[in-house]
């Protein structure tokens, strides 16, 4: 028999704490059961700890939702940053610069204009910008060091009966080329549309006028302008493209119509649409290359093509056609509303936010503005180049 003192009751190994011997007290295990406990609850508040510090290191608190009544929520992690480039740059007021308007108030990156306070239309230059004065509807020239000089005033604006049923990209009424001391315009004579004329905006000297052959009542639509010709269409609203011109004023030639079937022109490269596709072509008809007509889709006559027709934006692929070669470059941005070219080799898109893309590798920098401006991308207007 042995010699252990016996139990008054059967138990199970793990309740010797409950267990006392005939003369009432604790069972001999009893100091062992009780070392053994505190390790473990020691163990226990370690892990515990352990675990809140590792859900306090990776919390974060729900978008739009609020926190637990009492409860403070643990700071954010430190976001990564962007690998691609930022617009910042882009803040200052120069030939590099960011420029758009937001309700016609313009604005380089995130800086207002000073000398400017309402802006109708703009365009840039190689020596500066060009706007229409919302107030006072003059022609405004600002070069890079901000003076400011009046080249002109009160652009023919097409009537609003004709201007019913056009696209964003259609209202084109003002043109420059960031590449060239050129701007054009229709004049106002008398309150009826007047001539064509090209001017030098760091002089204000006109260079060249020319009367436009198409009804009074019909719209012009300006394309593109260089140091040659001035590419324009005629267009008795709704949307629809009247003839599409060249006036190679340079030469002292007259505006000529032309037959084709045109998409867009610049720098002396024409998008002609052929059957089921687009031809990049030269002024002597030469076919350069040839994409499907649904790489025009979302275009409008004026903003397909760069300014100097090197490369054409198909916003239903997120592309841009190198106009010579076909080759093709995938950016890294689509856009929801509008679109236009801030340079010969870049593309700004709108909505959400203001993305600047470069036609030769596809890299976008932005979105420049919030994300939370989606709803109001109709407020931005850009330069009309």
């Amino acid at each position: 028999m042995s010699s252990r003192t016996p139990l008054v009751q059967a138990v199970c190994p793990s309740d010797y704490r409950f267990a006392r011997n005939a003369e009432g007290g604790f069972h001999p295990r009893y100091r062992y059961w009780r070392d053994m406990e505190r390790q473990r609850v020691a163990a226990l508040i370690v892990s515990l700890g352990l675990v809140f510090s590792l859900n306090a290191c990776t919390y974060e608190e729900p978008v739009g939702e609020e926190s637990l009544p009492g409860f403070v929520s643990p700071a954010p992690p430190v976001p990564v940053p962007d690998p691609e480039p930022t617009a910042a740059a882009r803040q200052d007021w120069g030939p590099d610069g960011l420029f758009y308007t937001d309700t016609g108030i313009p604005y380089t990156g995130e800086n207002k204009w000073v000398s400017a306070v309402g802006v109708a239309s703009f365009t840039t230059t190689s020596t500066g910008v060009v706007y229409v004065d919302a107030g006072s509807s003059g022609v405004v020239w600002e070069d890079w060091e901000h003076a400011a000089r009046a080249i002109g005033r009160q652009p023919w604006l097409e009537p609003n009966g004709t201007r019913v049923g056009h696209q964003w990209g259609e209202f084109r009424e003002i043109v420059g080329n960031p590449s060239h001391d050129l701007v054009s315009w229709v004049e106002t004579t008398d309150g009826h549309r007047g001539d064509i004329v090209i001017v030098q905006p760091s002089t204000g000297k006109v260079l060249a006028r020319a009367g436009i052959n198409s009804p009074p009542e019909h719209g012009v639509i300006f394309g593109s302008i260089d140091d040659a010709a001035l590419y324009y269409a005629t267009s008795p609203g709704g949307g629809t493209i009247a003839k599409v011109w060249v006036w190679r004023w340079a030469e002292g030639a007259a505006p000529q119509a032309s037959n084709l079937d045109v998409a867009d022109v610049s720098g002396d490269t024409w998008a002609v649409v052929s059957e089921d596709r687009i031809n990049f072509q030269s002024a002597d008809g030469t076919v350069l290359s040839s994409v499907h007509t649904s790489y025009g889709d979302r275009t409008a006559f004026g903003s397909g093509l760069s300014p100097d027709g090197r490369f054409w934006y198909a916003p239903a692929y997120d592309l841009i056609v190198e106009t010579a070669t076909g080759a093709t470059v995938k950016i890294g941005r689509d856009f929801q509303q509008r679109y236009g070219w801030a340079g010969p080799e870049e593309l700004t898109l709108i909505g959400p936010g203001i993305s600047v893309c470069s036609a030769i590798t596809g890299i976008c920098e932005g979105p420049f503005k919030s994300r939370k401006t989606a709803n109001f991308v109709n407020h931005f207007g850009l330069p009309v180049n």
